[in-house]
């Protein structure tokens, strides 16, 4: 990865965050909490998980667009 995503969110030891295609993917943290980008994975949850990454994905997403409504508004 060239640059860290302009969105993600930390929960669990597990970034979730955002492509410039705004398609959602995953990466560890290192030892003080920041994400680590060499580590980014594909999401491919088995069953137990699927309900809490996709509601992960769903926030990350939520706040993408939050952001950049907010953002439009105050430019036009």
């Amino acid at each position: 990865m060239t640059s860290a995503p302009q969105f993600y969110l930390v929960a669990d030891d597990i970034v979730f965050a955002l492509d410039d295609d705004g398609v959602p993917f995953g990466a560890t943290t290192k030892s003080d909490g920041t994400p680590d980008w060499d580590t980014a994975f594909d999401f491919d949850p088995n069953e137990e998980d699927v309900e809490y990454v996709a509601h992960m994905c769903h926030y990350l997403t939520q706040a993408a667009q939050l952001t950049n409504e907010q953002h439009n508004v105050f430019i036009k």
